[in-house]
């Protein structure tokens, strides 16, 4: 038996070992040998406590013993912070990110890695530039959480000087910075710079070779990408979910569900939201609405959490395969807050199909920042149904209260008006293109020769 200097001692090593061995019961029965030992004033003790509850997802027991610490260090605040901002609820989080005194890059990351947690990864870079300001020092941790904040806010100038500040600290050498700039460059189609960064990198893994398939994928080098793939001796759920999303990018929806299957019969990994969504949006593309309902069955009977990208798939699925109910009754399931524009478009084009607008404009109305392709979808929507004042009204809407017409927007509902013979509308279309400036004003006017 291992020699413990203290009582504390002893009592801390249980709690790490509970953790270790996935067993949560053991730690309400330590935590009543603490209280009896009186060891519950010890600040090492107590947030070795506090870690082991909010590992195991007893969150109220952690926040129990914080509030009853009668000494609180910054490890304390990070536990409890950590594991608000892990559990996605991220007011919490920042309530006790505000009542620190002196938040580290620890709290600062844990806060970043929260809002990107939930998507808001524009918050996310926001809090990486204020902690900038207040000079503390960024970790690999920290870096590798801002890259992917900013590669899917598109921030590509914060993200070269957070390049610049890897290089200054030194970090370039770690993997996991190296793989997380890769990825940055390469989403934001700065591919040669990806390239570059990829060749500098000594000592290769996993999350290296995927992002090296990524990378070929984003160069339409499809066939490089898959020798890639087969050369891999170990392979994770990333490699097979960029194989599986490269196809669909490149149109190749049988390839992307035979990567799948193979995946289903080689391998031991079991597919995650991202490998769902993706093999639905190929069974959408293909109208293969028979193997979808097989993997939607799938998904019910091994109780997947469907929020968010596996939703927006199943309902782009069943729209694009004209089973507009069931589309209806995943969205009432999950309310519109989860809809991205592609299962939106995909329900519009339902309905208007049906000639029934009157639903899709209900939803319209309830997404909280429509963006100009959702606009622009709800508005050739009505165009294409004959509305063309309904169509005008919600242009000037969207002039007056949503973002800036693109030239799609406009060349739209030019083309339908000619279409329609209505050129009283498209003089009132042109006119606003001129408004909007130079070159929208000539697209349009393109459109119009």
């Amino acid at each position: 038996m291992p020699f413990f200097a203290s009582r504390a001692d002893f009592y801390a090593s249980l709690l790490q070992t509970s953790l270790k061995t996935n067993d949560p019961f053991t730690i309400k029965p330590i935590h009543g040998r603490i209280i009896k030992y009186g060891l519950h004033l010890g600040v090492y003790l107590m947030n070795n406590l506090m870690n082991a509850y909010a590992k195991n997802g007893f969150i109220r027991d952690a926040r129990r013993i914080f509030d009853e610490m009668p000494v609180k260090i910054t490890s304390s605040y990070n536990t409890l912070l950590s594991a608000y901002a892990k559990q996605g609820m991220i007011s919490e989080a920042r309530c006790i990110f505000l009542e620190m005194p002196d938040p580290d890059s620890v709290s600062w990351t844990a806060m970043i890695v929260g809002y990107n947690q939930l998507g808001h990864f524009g918050t996310g870079v926001w809090m990486f530039l204020e902690m900038m300001k207040r000079k503390i020092i960024p970790t690999q941790y920290t870096v590798t959480n801002i890259l992917a904040s900013c590669s899917a806010y598109e921030a590509l100038d914060i993200g070269r000087n957070v390049h610049s500040f890897v290089v200054k600290l030194g970090l370039s050498g770690y993997v996991s910075v190296a793989n997380s700039l890769v990825n940055m460059y390469a989403k934001s189609g700065e591919v040669e710079t990806a390239v570059t960064v990829l060749d500098r990198i000594k000592l290769k893994n996993v999350t290296t070779w995927n992002a090296t398939i990524s990378l070929h994928m984003q160069m339409g080098q499809v066939d490089l990408a898959l020798a890639q793939f087969e050369e891999m001796t170990e392979r994770d759920i990333i490699s097979w979910n960029s194989m599986i999303a490269g196809y669909i990018q490149h149109g190749s929806d049988v390839e992307a569900l035979d990567m799948f299957s193979k995946m289903l019969r080689e391998s031991q990994l079991k597919p995650d939201r991202y490998s769902l969504a993706s093999v639905l949006s190929a069974c959408a593309n293909l109208e293969e609405i028979k193997l979808g309902k097989q993997i939607h069955a799938h998904i019910i009977r091994s109780e997947f959490d469907t929020f968010g990208p596996v939703g927006n798939a199943l309902i782009s699925m069943y729209s694009k395969g004209g089973s507009v109910k069931i589309a209806e009754k995943i969205l009432e399931q999950f309310g519109t807050s989860i809809l991205n524009v592609i299962a939106f478009t995909a329900l519009l084009d339902s309905y208007v199909k049906l000639g029934d607008l009157d639903p899709a404009r209900q939803i319209f109305d309830s997404l909280k920042d429509p963006d100009v392709v959702a606009w622009t979808a709800m508005i050739v929507g009505y165009a294409q149904n004959g509305l063309n004042n309904e169509a005008m009204e919600l242009l000037r809407s969207m002039i007056k209260e949503g973002p800036k017409p693109n030239s799609y927007t406009l060349a739209a509902m030019l083309s339908v008006s000619s279409n329609l013979a209505s050129l009283n509308h498209g003089k009132q279309i042109h006119a606003i293109a001129v408004k909007l400036g130079g070159s929208i004003s000539s697209f349009c006017e393109q459109c119009i020769d």
